[in-house]
């Protein structure tokens, strides 16, 4: 049977042969491509082997070996790889977690784009490949992984140079018929006279297009010569740029940035601090807790290095309720927006694009892949060629998902359905994947469970789940302390007003959750008028004040007495049927039902009118 076995006799017949690295993997994914007619095809086949997979499989180890060593002949021959052992582990465990030959594609361009150093003893040859050359071949493997998920075929012409690799590919433009684009990815900048040359090779092959694409930068003579009117069928990229044709995002980020524009997140946020469990390996037994606050840039500080941190994947922001974990997804986004927009501008290589993902808007979802489709196509409607498409992104490092409220996926579910929604949005936690998720610290009946599950350590019963778990982590957020309590009602009242909340112990107390700030502003009257003062309380004169002014404002046709039966009705049927929203749009079968003869018709047609103007649901 043909296996690793016949893969290490492919490995050492090229190792003799004096060729640099680059070609030496190039060319044995050439001899792996068999033909129908080969011998080996038939054992292939009774075995159930995937030969492209178990080749990629053990080239990304091997290329993780190579790159701390000299060649690969001395690699075989000389090299103990015990050190080794530990590096090879992790990756196995990382590729048994991508499905795809595009994903596998995308982990070795990761490993071909870093530069180790060599082991202890093992100089440098001086055929080895320089980081600059083993940069042609990254971008080269990202960019095969995208135009494969998009469904491009490739033509058998390939030209592989020290700077620069040239393919011919076809773009389905409609039924049986497609463009041939030459496509030439270069090394470092492209500069005019690789335009030059891109022009000569399109003429050459009498393609339809040219693409120039490298990894970064781009002329100014480069980007000036293909505006030109003879140029028009050239095109000259950065690889951000070049998924930007099929994947953009533009209209997603204006809504993203106008929503925490509303939402006042860029100017009142205050920084919120947190906690970090230090859990023994050994015994899973808690030997402290380090705390992460001005000292170390709040939450925001460790947040920053666990995203440079290639080894972890998921963090988990724990929080009790009204303690801002919503604020501070969107306020994260609105960092990580900050630093896309302006590697955008100035034409550097972009930062990860933050994508917020409210879960309570997807309760109904049944897989990760249905709620990133209505995320994706219905809510945002963003043009991207499919769920793949997304998937590569993330494998390739591109995107910062934020998963707000896993609280709010559903109201009530058992136990094991808890577990199970949590893997399944673990799913999207691939190798090259970044995500946050946000969860209240009262969804998990008892605390220790709740970080079992965050930590992913119970597992789900859904039976797909295959490999090592992903790398999580968990922090948990801190209620206010006064100094932020008095920041945040500085951006909201008048200093008077503070002083007074400040020398108000029962109201300082409830002022330590964000949430309660404004809600605490709006009740005061009734507070100052020596009313009780709890959170349930607060809640009633704060609503109360707030119908008191839309009546007088005429902004309602209802009295205050049928506003608050409304609401009190409302209330218990999203409790006893453990619903989260109702839609505005359901509002008027529900009024004529507790109304009856009061509603008349229409809007302004009775004393309980019916309005449509809404655009929000009503939340629990």
């Amino acid at each position: 049977m043909f296996g690793l076995d016949n893969l290490m006799d492919l490995l050492f017949d090229s190792a003799m042969e004096s060729i640099n690295r680059n070609e030496r993997v190039i060319q044995l994914l050439k001899r792996l491509n068999l033909d129908p007619d080969h011998p080996l095809q038939a054992d292939l086949q009774a075995h159930n082997v995937d030969i492209r997979r178990e080749f990629y499989a053990f080239a990304v180890v091997f290329i993780e070996v190579a790159k701390r060593t000299r060649t690969p002949a001395e690699i075989l021959a000389e090299q103990k790889l015990e050190s080794l052992h530990r590096q090879i582990g992790s990756l196995q465990e990382r590729l048994n977690r991508l499905p795809t030959i595009e994903g596998m594609r995308t982990e070795m361009a990761r490993l071909a784009a870093q530069d180790y150093p060599a082991l202890p003893g093992a100089a440098i040859a001086p055929e080895t490949f320089s980081a600059e050359q083993c940069k042609a071949f990254a971008l080269a493997q990202q960019m095969r992984g995208w135009f494969e998920t998009l469904g491009f075929r490739f033509e058998s012409h390939e030209v592989w140079q020290d700077d620069y690799f040239e393919w011919i590919i076809n773009i389905p433009v409609r039924r049986g018929r497609y463009d041939r684009i030459l496509v030439r990815g270069i090394d470092g900048e492209a500069g005019l006279p690789d335009v030059q040359d891109l022009r000569q090779a399109v003429e050459t092959h009498r393609t339809d297009e040219g693409w120039l694409v490298t990894a970064r930068r781009i002329s100014r003579a480069a980007r000036d010569e293909v505006e030109k009117a003879e140029n028009d069928a050239l095109g000259c990229f950065t690889f951000d740029e070049l998924l930007d044709q099929d994947a953009d995002f533009s209209g997603y980020l204006t809504w993203l940035e106008s929503e925490i524009e509303q939402r006042g997140i860029d100017q009142k946020y205050v920084p919120l601090a947190c906690l970090k469990e230090e859990i023994d390996p050994d015994t899973r037994q808690r030997v402290g807790v380090s705390r992460y606050d001005d000292r170390d840039g709040w939450i925001d500080g460790y947040i920053d290095l666990w995203l440079d941190d290639p080894a972890k994947e998921h963090i988990s922001v724990l929080g009790e309720f009204g303690t801002g974990k919503t604020w501070f997804a969107f306020h994260y986004a609105w960092k990580a927006l900050q630093r896309y927009r302006e590697a955008q501008r100035r034409g550097l290589e972009r930062p990860r694009l933050p994508l917020v993902v409210p879960l309570r808007d997807y309760a109904k979802a049944v897989s990760v892949e249905s709620l990133f489709s209505e995320f994706f196509f219905r809510k945002h409607e963003i043009p991207i060629p499919g769920y793949s498409a997304f998937e590569q992104l993330n494998r390739m490092g591109k995107l910062l998902l934020i998963f707000d409220g896993f609280d709010e996926m559903a109201a009530r579910v058992d136990r094991q359905q808890m577990i199970n929604n949590f893997w399944e949005l673990a799913k999207v936690v691939v190798p090259g994947a970044k995500v946050i998720l946000t969860c209240r610290t009262e969804h998990f009946p008892e605390a220790k469970e709740g970080r079992a599950l965050l930590n992913a350590e119970l597992q789900a019963s859904t039976k797909d789940l295959t490999g090592e778990t992903p790398q999580f982590e968990v922090l948990e957020l801190e209620k206010f302390n006064d100094e932020q309590i008095r920041q945040v009602l500085s951006h909201q009242a008048q200093p008077t007003t503070v002083e007074q909340i400040m020398g108000n112990p029962e109201l300082l107390d409830l002022a330590r959750r964000p949430i309660l700030t404004e809600l605490i502003l709006e009740a005061l009257p009734d507070i100052e008028a020596g009313k009780p003062v709890d959170m349930s309380r607060v809640y009633l004169y704060a609503v109360r004040h707030k119908m008191e002014r839309d009546i007088k404002a005429e902004r309602t046709f209802t009295s205050m007495a049928d506003k608050l039966y409304f609401m009190c009705e409302l209330s218990w049927e999203m409790l006893s049927s453990d619903r989260m929203s109702i839609n505005y749009r359901e509002f008027p079968d529900r009024i004529r039902k507790l109304f009856g003869p009061a509603v008349e018709g229409g809007k302004g047609s009775g004393p309980l009118a019916l309005r449509h103007d809404g655009a929000d649901d009503a939340n629990s």
